[in-house]
């Protein structure tokens, strides 16, 4: 999921991140493995904790990704920069890394991976919320709090309120809204801070923060270790998490709104619950009902009603 939006860099910071011929097919190859990469995250997590404590898990995801972004680091020629300003930043992206991780895999052990993906997909109202009640930086338009209706109407079906036949673990439930809340105060905080890292650079120093962060949770957990080497499924699902979700995810997202519209990497948050359930219900055996697939429909289209009216806005300005 994203952490950090960069602000005002400069084309000879963002060169050596992705080279081809063609900007165009570049960028739509950029949003297509974005789309992927974090559909098939939400499962990654499962099939983790379904053999390995969360703790663990995570602490063993970013122990992983760690080397792969030093080595972005150094591919790029970036420095990790060490001061007062870009330490706060760091701390503040790893919220979104630690604080928001860590619910989301305890929630993973109690819910599908196409609930985690479908919670997750509401991001983006949870933060026009906080911008409008509590940071009093914008207001709703008609479009936008239809759009919030149907979300927040659309999340209701797919949680099976009102439903008999859908038996959800609210306490994994609200493991990931508190998730999402971190992620998203994190971006703000990220935001408020306001240095201009890059974001190969943001990440890497969040990650080494988060990193920490779990090792310091380990010595809680040390009846959890891991006695065995986890099966191939868990450990296609680390290597992914890590490789992947943590670190490719993150910098083809930092491209993609330096270089296309905001609707457009909206697209990014409706497409991937849809994907992340077809994946659930194909590789995990996750079930499918009804209100699942409807109140899937309903969020996607509060979703896009969301971006649009931001578009429309950006465009005034």
């Amino acid at each position: 999921m994203p952490q950090f939006q960069p602000k005002h860099l400069t084309p000879t910071q963002l060169q050596p991140t992705v080279a081809s011929a063609s900007p165009r097919l570049a960028t739509v190859g950029q949003f297509s493995a974005v789309v992927l990469i974090w559909s098939l995250t939400p499962l990654a997590a499962v099939w983790t904790v379904q053999e390995i404590h969360w703790a663990w898990g995570l602490f063993l995801r970013f122990s992983l990704s760690i080397p792969l972004a030093m080595l972005c680091l150094f591919y790029c020629r970036l420095p990790l920069l060490l001061n007062k300003n870009a330490l706060a930043s760091y701390a503040a992206g790893a919220l979104g890394l630690f604080g928001s991780m860590l619910f989301c895999y305890m929630g993973a052990t109690r819910i599908s991976s196409g609930m985690i993906s479908i919670i997750y997909g509401t991001a983006p109202l949870w933060s026009g919320l906080i911008a409008v009640f509590i940071l009093k930086r914008e207001h709703f338009l008609a479009r936008q709090w239809l759009g919030l209706s149907l979300a927040v109407l659309g999340l209701s079906l797919t949680l099976g309120i009102g439903s008999g036949h859908i038996q959800l673990d609210m306490l994994g439930v609200l493991y990931e809204i508190i998730a999402v809340l971190l992620y998203v105060m994190s971006m703000f905080v990220v935001a408020k801070i306001g240095v201009h890292i890059h974001p190969i650079t943001q990440t890497t120093g969040s990650t080494l923060l988060a990193w920490l962060g779990y090792l310091c949770l380990l010595p809680f957990f040390l009846s959890e270790m891991p006695q065995q080497l986890p099966s191939l499924q868990a450990s296609f699902a680390l290597l992914y998490s890590a490789v992947f979700s943590s670190v490719l995810a993150m910098i083809f997202y930092f491209r993609l709104i330096q270089q296309i519209k905001p609707t457009t990497v909206m697209l990014i948050t409706i497409l991937t619950p849809v994907l992340a359930t077809f994946w659930g219900v194909c590789f995990n055996h996750e079930p499918l009902h009804t209100h699942l697939l409807l109140g899937l429909l309903l969020l996607c289209a509060g979703l896009f009603l969301y971006a649009y009216r931001n578009t429309a806005q950006s465009n005034a300005k």
